[in-house]
């Protein structure tokens, strides 16, 4: 009797570690500050306004962006990297990007903030794609 509990609690214990949420979630082994959002409904209703991009660098998977706005220091600012989920067919293949800022702050200075953004959830089979980012006149090329 003691040895068939053992056994099922091992069993259970054994499933519950191979559960594919904990070991496929981006965000958890993510060394960006933000993960990329696929969204077609947030991408199609976002208008990038508001603010300019100074700067953009690819460092591994992270998109690091560098945005310059109107503001008191950044610190209030709620930026989103999406992407509407639609891929375009070339070679190789696009996708098109927009930034989201929501900025609360009421202040006539102009404040530069770096943000960087995971871009896994945008790959797909092929080992480079190219990113269209609203607002940046040049492709970025992301291989992984």
């Amino acid at each position: 009797m003691k040895k068939s509990l053992l056994a099922i609690m091992l069993l259970a214990l054994f499933m519950e570690s191979c559960n594919d949420e904990s070991t496929d979630n981006a965000s958890l082994d993510s060394v960006c500050n933000q993960i990329a959002i696929v969204n077609q409904s947030r991408y199609t209703n976002t208008q990038p306004e508001g603010y300019t991009i100074s700067r953009i660098q690819l460092i591994d998977d992270c998109l690091e962006v560098e945005i310059q706005a109107g503001g008191c220091s950044g610190d209030t600012w709620n930026v989103d990297l999406m992407y509407s989920g639609n891929v375009a067919e070339s070679n190789p293949e696009q996708r098109y990007l927009k930034i989201s800022l929501d900025n609360p702050e009421i202040c006539l200075a102009l404040i530069s903030k770096k943000f960087t953004f995971d871009l896994r959830p945008l790959r797909i089979t092929r080992p480079t794609i190219l990113l269209n980012l609203a607002l940046w006149d040049e492709q970025i090329r992301y291989a992984y």
